[in-house]
């Protein structure tokens, strides 16, 4: 694919070539290189030049401007913790009959790319750069060696992989509405490169894929290739992080947060530079009055200097630091507002209601079940294309989780200490107090089943003793067995919850 740096001119070439470009690419290049910049920070984001220039500011002092300006990362800070919590348990996935048994399955799953990155490993960059521009395509081709038999096929590796495309790179694409109301996919344009003199790109489509070559001398299309597409189907998908009303682009999760992140890249230079104006005051002194630099500096006045003219020091009351400050501090609660994630990024207590704090944790839980839902069905597509380049079908299930339960541990345990405290009368409610204590203090899944089963089997237990007290008399027998056949118990489970029973007959023999 082709590396995009300057979105500007790669939009000029492109138009002037002729090429067919997406009127949703048109619109949102520059925007995706943004917000490709905004995420990967350091140079990427200092090359972008998105310190604002001060007025009658030259160009060497502005580059110095952006060198000693730093970037505080919240683009890359949100889009981790989303991936941390969606990641945190695996996927599920069952491949189905067909799948499963495919000898090429496991080194798919080990090398998806042929590159060396693992399937979860490429589903987590989805993940990453789907949140960044809001989608990413991901294309499944196989090599096109002709082998004659299944097994020179395997023992040369040549197998379905899939590759992420950034929307950079996919300046066109199509959708069309088939007899039965579903729209698919119907061609993908694919800029593979761009240079002064041409362009490089391929349009694929259910029956084939056309490279093409446009040079700036005559500006035509001039067929390079083409690939036949024995699939019969486009074998591309788009992964979503948050879907919008146009199909085949998606809105970014950092879209509000890249804006903010820069506002607070601006207060950062304006702070190093009231810091540093402030440190280093500026000698006002006539150009006759010879002075150096530096601690203890010695300033020669000539003798016959007025008394009105004597060099002094002009510098800033400092003042405005402690507003840029509040500023920062401000705009950095909007963001983890608009990520909402106050409780999870801030770094300061912050004193918040029980239902505050549980709105909260429910609006970043909903965001996080839209964004696994979105990668569930896209890895479901995924499946179903990697079956069609092998001649098979795909009927397996893929779940990612439904719900993720974010939860302040230490706030949990203090909440059912307190309640456990006030000896509420109920055993059923404290069985449950003892369960979700569990729930929070054990983190292995295996452990906190094996728990909650002792749990249960000793309540159980307590129950069976509780409710069948040994009989004393024969009229409290007579009535409480009454009761446990009505019940349901059986014979055997009345004698063994009451072997006093023999005793009321025969002397406790066993004749009845």
């Amino acid at each position: 694919m082709a590396t995009i740096y300057d979105a500007f001119d790669v939009e000029y070439r492109l138009e002037y070539l002729g090429l067919p470009v997406h009127p949703e690419w048109r619109k949102n290049i520059k925007r995706w290189t943004y917000y490709s910049d905004s995420f990967n920070g350091g140079n990427d984001f200092r090359s972008g030049q998105y310190l604002v220039k001060y007025v009658l500011e030259s160009g060497e002092e502005y580059d110095n401007r952006i060198k000693a300006t730093p970037l505080d990362n919240h683009c890359k800070s949100v889009v981790e913790t989303y991936n941390s919590f969606l990641f945190r348990t695996p996927p599920k996935r069952d491949y189905g009959t067909q799948v499963g048994n495919d000898p090429a399955l496991d080194p798919f799953l080990a090398d998806a790319d042929l590159d060396g990155r693992s399937f979860d490993a490429f589903m987590r960059d989805c993940a990453t750069y789907s949140a960044v521009y809001g989608h990413v395509w991901v294309m499944i081709d196989k090599p096109t060696t002709q082998v004659s038999t299944r097994a020179e096929e395997l023992s040369q590796e040549i197998r379905p992989y899939v590759s992420i495309i950034t929307p950079e790179n996919v300046i066109d694409w199509k959708y069309m509405r088939k007899s039965n109301g579903v729209y698919a996919l119907a061609s993908l344009t694919l800029l593979d490169g761009i240079d002064e003199d041409a362009a490089y790109y391929r349009t694929i489509t259910a029956t084939e894929t056309t490279i093409f070559t446009r040079t700036s001398k005559d500006k035509k299309a001039n067929i390079v290739d083409v690939i036949p597409n024995p699939i019969g189907v486009v074998p591309c998908v788009p992964v979503y992080a948050g879907r919008s009303q146009t199909k085949g682009f998606g809105i970014s999760d950092i879209s509000d947060i890249a804006d903010m992140q820069r506002a607070i890249y601006n207060e950062l230079s304006e702070l190093e530079q009231l810091v540093r104006i402030s440190n280093h005051p500026s000698l006002c002194k006539t150009s006759s009055t010879q002075a150096s630099a530096g601690a203890g500096s010695v300033i020669d006045l000539p003798d016959d200097l007025e008394p009105a003219l004597k060099p002094y020091l002009l510098e800033p009351s400092g003042s405005g630091i402690n507003h840029i400050i509040s500023s920062i501090n401000e705009k950095t609660d909007s963001i983890n507002r608009m990520a909402n994630m106050g409780g999870v990024r801030s770094t300061v207590s912050r004193q918040l209601s029980g239902i505050a704090m549980q709105t909260e944790r429910e609006l970043l839980n909903a965001r996080l079940s839209q964004k696994a839902d979105n990668l569930e069905l896209a890895e479901e597509h995924i499946w179903r294309l990697w079956a069609m380049w092998q001649g098979k079908v795909f009927d397996g299930v893929i779940d990612y989780p439904d719900s993720f339960n974010i939860h302040d541990k230490e706030n949990t345990v203090a909440l059912l200490k307190l309640a456990k405290e006030t000896n509420p009368s109920n055993e059923q409610l404290l069985k449950e107090i003892d369960i979700m204590l569990a729930k929070a203090l054990i983190k292995d899944e295996d452990t906190l089943e094996r728990v909650i089963e002792a749990q249960q089997e000793q309540q159980v237990n307590l129950d069976t003793t509780t409710q069948h007290k040994p009989m004393t008399s024969p009229t409290q027998m007579i009535e409480h067995m009454k009761e446990m056949v009505e019940q349901g118990y059986t014979t055997e489970q009345i004698l063994e919850l009451h072997p006093e029973i023999q005793g009321f007959f025969n002397g406790g023999t066993d004749d009845a």
